[in-house]
């Protein structure tokens, strides 16, 4: 069951301004016409993505999401944490905090976003300030092409920790390798034909000279104990390090992106506690495979994210060490609107220096609960593989 809390804490009377939980406790008035707004939002943000994309959205899914969202929006205003939320009622909160300033996912272009979309809300002064370490991590993100994963033609996200160097996930690599086991941190199996990391690829065009064939897989996490998988999320073993370090292709007169800095927990300054609960930052990646993590109708509607690079909002939710079984305390929780995949994602600091990547995406539920390795976390694991000048 949904807990009704999550949205009531995050969904905006207006442009991330105030939630609908801190907006009550004031004794702001929260009648129809708050829904009006909210609706407007969702209609403003379709309509946006049809101009950016060039694609229509499905106007018969449009008008069943926002039937969705105007009764989950009463049930919210009227029943508060009491609030029974089924299915349905998530599509369309989904829709409404994706639209309304609360937690966007927006287009990268040229290594940035657009200032001016109807969702951005307040995040754009902060992303305005940030402008050029933005850039800089944007730049070094890429989409870990597959020729053979069909209809998508990729599987997933990787970004640059080093020269010519990029980490993903783990389940990333088993995707583009054919078979392939891991042992002692070493990975034996071969990469599929035709595999890259594209760095260009974003909605208004892609730019193909800033493609690299990968050449090697480096490194790759420990795998979880059988015994100690997730009691209640299939596939997830916190135990496990869902991580793998890839080697890229130089190619002649291409320059390699620049690295992302990586939080350290041995750090002297920052003392491994950069990554704390209620730490904003942002998300730069790939959305992927609808299925996992989206509610149906809501992804059918926001589909034109799919192949382009996005940058979506949040804030840490929980910690590393504070996340139930998860007995190496290396995984924390964000709340960034990911769309159904987003594998192998950059989780960056937004609060301070807006470049300093905090963790790497690796799952996520369909009720805004992301997980993510805690770089802080595993440095002792990346010390191996990263050249110093990376650390």
């Amino acid at each position: 069951m949904t807990d009704p809390r999550r949205y009531l804490a995050l969904v905006s009377t207006g442009g991330g301004r105030q939630s609908l939980e801190s907006a009550a406790a004031a004794g702001v008035s929260l009648g129809p016409e708050v829904r009006s707004e909210l609706l407007d939002r969702v209609r403003a943000e379709v309509d946006y993505i049809e101009r950016v994309t060039g694609e229509p959205r499905d106007r018969d899914v449009l008008s069943a999401v926002l039937d969705m969202a105007d009764e989950a929006l009463a049930k919210l205003l009227g029943d508060g944490p009491l609030a029974q939320l089924d299915l349905n009622d998530v599509n369309g909160l989904e829709a409404v905090v994706l639209s309304d300033g609360s937690r966007p996912v927006l287009f990268v272009q040229d290594d940035f976003v657009d200032l001016t979309a109807p969702s951005i809300g307040d995040y754009a002064a902060p992303l305005s300030r940030l402008r050029e370490q933005v850039r800089e991590v944007c730049a070094g993100v890429g989409r870990v092409d597959d020729p053979s994963a069909a209809p998508l033609g990729y599987q997933g996200t990787a970004w640059v920790v080093a020269e010519g160097l990029v980490v993903t996930n783990y389940h990333v690599l088993e995707a583009i390798a054919l078979g392939g086991v891991r042992l002692d941190g070493q990975f034996h199996g071969r990469l599929r034909p035709g595999v890259a990391v594209h760095f260009g690829h974003e909605v208004r065009g892609s730019r193909d000279e800033r493609r690299f064939p990968i050449r090697r897989v480096v490194a790759v996490g420990r795998a979880g104990a059988p015994g100690l998988a997730h009691p209640d999320l299939r596939g997830l073993n916190f135990d496990g390090l869902d991580l793998a370090v890839l080697e890229l292709e130089p190619v002649p007169r291409r320059p390699f992106p620049a690295p992302v800095r990586v939080a350290r927990g041995d750090d002297p300054l920052t003392m491994g506690g950069l990554a704390t609960a209620g730490r904003g930052v942002y998300l730069v990646g790939y959305p992927g495979q609808e299925a996992s993590t989206t509610p149906h109708l809501f992804m059918k509607l926001f589909a034109g994210v799919k192949t382009f690079k996005r940058l979506a909002p949040g804030r840490i939710m929980a910690a590393a060490g504070g996340v139930p079984h998860d007995p190496r305390g290396w995984v924390l929780t964000h709340d960034a609107t990911t769309l159904g995949g987003n594998s192998g994602s950059a989780v960056v600091d937004l609060d301070a220096d807006g470049r300093t990547a905090l963790a790497l995406h690796f799952a996520g539920e369909p009720d805004r609960r992301n997980f993510a390795h805690a770089l802080e976390r595993v440095t002792n694991e990346l010390a191996g593989v990263l050249p110093a000048a990376a650390r």
